[in-house]
């Protein structure tokens, strides 16, 4: 299949906004693969490139689109997958001379596309979930098979290949299997520690850490590290490996939190510690600045075990076994009432922790699930900001004004400057209200956004800063969602960067 070909499709689903019609169009594209193809072309018709991050930069991509064309045969969907495969492992500008002569073959509309799909930027309305929806389908297994073979090896180009070479039948096959990551299980968020409880009671109640969630698979000496994305990060903690590798078991899958320590004992802050999973260099000095220790607060295989169907009471028993040094266990206890269930809290939120996840004793873990199982309930700040820009969504949101450029004052109070964009906390009457009204503040528009004067004010809550060089801020909210329209501030009265730098000294130890 040609590249032109999967890119009229993506404009097709683009024009429709039934689910249905969006569904029978990827059903039509899948059939139309060849058994080589079905891997790449699953995960290009969600919207996405099968290897992952290739680390090209927009200024590479940006030279490629604009170089000259030449005459040659038509990129195909198993030529550009086998190119993007050799720009993962190539370096530095081998990349863009690996890239260049598939781009030269490519029209404009198609090179923009294909940066669109190694940015994950397509925007057509329809990705993973709606692909599985088209995969059940197609294959009759339903959505609910599908889902639980994909939940258990989370590569949905895998599983499409899968189904075609051995039928339905592998529906049958979902234990876990080792060194195979599983999408982890989720914690819904709550308002509060009372609202929780007004359902549930027969509780455990863990610390909420800063840290990087991590998947640990051991058989024998053998240990490797997967992040929540299912990444081997396994190189950027030699640390944890050692820890593994003395606990009295044979084969095991722990799900925890990598916590990074201060010089004096102290967890620190997400920020500082996130630079060990992004650099494989340096590994020893990182060892000696950012130390590392896993707090572990699940166990979901046992020497050929898989345990993911025990209740939380008897994982929790046998995590205990399995780590019997309490110094790598998340800090967990049983409240009796609601008021010590908030003194852990407090507790926690004293400790540097973002605070606490509350766990029904008779949950099972169900991987990549978010449910009325677990609840996690977290120290947030609240800050306003002005909207600088917002992007036309897509999918349900298709013709609303949805993803929004969040901004403060700069340090003069006269001008404004970007600390992140946020889609998450809107309201189906705050996304009318801004389609409604902020084209009424245009400054200018494409084909994506639409950038407004600064006029409209937002509440937003988060869960920290970020120092970041992709804003002109050097700032970033993590977590940021909308709380609300502030109709009674004016753009003069929001925050200003100089309380980000406040904000941001408040959560790091340096």
């Amino acid at each position: 299949m040609h590249l032109q070909d999967l890119m009229q499709c993506t404009r097709q689903l683009q024009k429709t906004s039934s689910r249905n019609k969006k569904i029978d169009i990827i059903i039509s594209f899948l059939k139309r693969l060849s058994a080589r193809e079905i891997e790449p072309g699953v995960h290009f018709i969600a919207g996405k490139i099968r290897q992952g991050k290739l680390n090209v930069g927009w200024k590479i991509l940006s030279s490629l689109s604009k170089t000259a064309a030449k005459q040659g045969k038509q990129v195909s969907v198993h030529e550009l997958d086998t190119v993007l495969d050799a720009v993962k492992s190539a370096r530095g500008s081998k990349k863009e001379t690996i890239l260049r002569p598939v781009f030269e073959r490519m029209n404009a509309d198609l090179r923009d596309y294909v940066i669109g799909l190694i940015f994950g930027e397509v925007h057509q309305g329809a990705g993973e979930g709606l692909v599985k929806m088209a995969i059940a389908r197609a294959s009759g297994l339903g959505t609910e098979a599908i889902e639980q073979i994909y939940l258990r090896n989370p590569d949905i180009g895998k599983l499409y290949a899968g189904l075609q070479e051995k039928g339905p039948s592998i529906a049958s096959r979902t234990d876990i299997v080792l060194f195979r990551p599983m999408k982890p299980m989720l914690a819904q968020v709550s308002e509060s520690i009372e609202k929780v409880y007004e359902e549930c009671d027969d509780t455990a109640v863990e610390h909420k850490l800063d840290g990087v969630r991590i998947q640990i698979h051991r058989d024998k000496d053998d240990v490797r590290i997967f992040s929540r994305n299912l990444k081997d990060m396994t190189e950027r903690f030699p640390d944890i490996i050692a820890v593994v590798q003395s606990l009295p078991v044979k084969q095991c899958i722990l799900d925890g939190e990598a916590v990074g320590l201060d010089k004096k004992g102290r967890v620190i802050p997400f920020q500082t510690l996130a630079r060990r999973t992004t650099r494989k260099a340096q590994i020893q000095e990182f060892m000696e600045n950012i130390p590392v220790i896993p707090q572990f607060f699940d166990l979901l295989y046992l020497d050929g075990e898989d345990i993911t169907m025990k209740t939380y009471r008897e994982r929790m028993r046998m995590l205990d076994m399995v780590v019997p040094d309490k110094k790598y266990r998340v800090r967990r206890m049983m409240p009796k009432n609601t008021d010590r269930a908030a003194e852990f809290f407090t507790e926690s939120i004293s400790a540097g922790n973002e605070g606490i996840v509350i766990k029904l004793l008779d949950s099972r873990y169900r991987p990549g699930k978010r449910g009325k199982l677990w609840f996690k309930i977290k120290h947030t700040d609240t800050i306003d900001c002005v909207i600088l820009a917002a992007e036309w969504g897509y999918g349900r949101r298709t013709g609303r004004l949805s993803n929004l450029h969040l901004g403060v004052l700069d340090e003069t109070g006269i001008k404004y400057c970007m600390v992140g964009k946020t889609f998450k906390g809107l309201t189906d009457q705050m996304l009318q209200w801004f389609t409604d009204n902020l084209p009424r503040y245009a400054v200018h528009k494409d084909r994506w956004t639409v950038y407004v004067k600064p006029a409209v004010v937002v509440e937003i809550a988060y869960n920290g800063v970020l120092t970041s060089t992709k804003y002109d801020s050097g700032y970033s909210l993590r977590f940021a969602r909308v709380k609300r329209i502030r109709h009674d501030k004016k753009p003069s009265q929001i925050n200003s960067v100089i309380d980000i730098q406040k904000l941001s000294r408040r959560t790091s130890p340096f």
